[in-house]
């Protein structure tokens, strides 16, 4: 077990009889047997854990030392740089082939101009007196 031999177990034994009695000498060994079984099972456990994590690194060692996996050839060939540009000039641009064009060429301030002028029409309307509903028949 330890490294001790039939003889020198004899003589613990004897001298566990001897020091511990008859009497407390079984419940003695079922302790020192739980201890013993308890700090086997946690010497299994360490070397388990231990195991493991030189597992893991193996593998995280093995996943760098792996050569990236090269590209995929194309399944379409790449078209050729030289593609043709455009035929000629842009066409003008004309109201027909520009949706919003005389808005956009308008004068900025031709619109406020003709909100800030007031219409004959609302003229009239704002000169008439107001009556108010006391006056009223």
């Amino acid at each position: 077990m330890f490294g001790l031999s039939f003889s020198e177990l004899v003589i613990i034994a004897v001298l566990a009889l001897i020091l511990l009695g008859p009497d407390k000498l079984p419940e003695a060994a079922k302790t020192v047997a739980k201890g013993l079984r308890e700090f086997k099972r946690a010497t299994e456990d360490l070397k388990e854990q231990v195991e493991s994590e030189l597992k893991f690194d193996e593998i995280l060692r093995d996943v760098r030392d792996e050569p990236k996996i090269a590209p995929r050839p194309a399944l379409v060939p790449p078209v050729p740089a030289a593609v043709p540009g455009p035929a000629g000039p842009p066409p003008p641009a004309t109201s027909e082939n520009v949706p919003g064009l005389e808005a956009a060429l308008a004068e900025p301030g031709a619109d406020v101009a003709e909100a800030a002028a007031p219409k004959p029409e609302a003229a009239a309307v704002t000169s008439a007196p107001a009556v108010s509903a006391a006056e009223k028949p």
